[in-house]
């Protein structure tokens, strides 16, 4: 009878350790899907940031992207054109080369036929997988005054 004591409670201390070997596996799958979560949140919060300030610009220099490189980025954090601004993040949210990056900001004129009204389209990138975090529309008018 000893023996069969002794093994009901062996067993009972395996399956209690099973139990909170579970738990314990769920809970760190809890804890590590809201810190990826998190990471998700900060970067589409930042990238609105940057995508706001691009869009503000592009209004205020009525559609000029070399103005707005000049306000937004640093002399080799990328480039801009007459209809193309290319700004490189590092994973902070700094502008920076892009050997260094883990962000772009791309802002490409849609329409420019020389008329009052200048439309652009842009966009924050996450260089690692692709994935587009923010993607919006602006217009501005060339010469001043409201749309």
């Amino acid at each position: 009878m000893k023996r069969t004591k002794s093994t009901l409670s062996l067993i009972e201390q395996i399956i209690v350790i099973a139990v909170f070997a579970f738990c314990a596996a769920v809970c760190v799958n809890i804890i590590v899907s809201s810190y990826l979560m998190t990471v998700n949140a900060v970067d589409t919060r930042n990238a609105l940031t940057v995508a706001e300030s691009a869009a503000e610009s592009f209004k205020a220099f009525e559609g000029d992207t070399e103005r707005v490189f000049r306000l937004l980025g640093e002399p080799d954090s990328g480039y801009a054109t007459h209809n193309v601004l290319v700004i490189y993040y590092d994973a902070n949210w700094q502008p920076s080369r892009e050997s260094d990056a883990s962000f772009v900001l791309r802002l490409t004129t849609v329409v420019d036929n020389g008329s009052a009204v200048v439309f652009a389209s842009i966009s924050v990138i996450k260089i690692d997988d692709g994935v587009e975090l923010i993607s919006l529309t602006v217009a501005a008018r060339r010469g001043g005054g409201a749309l």
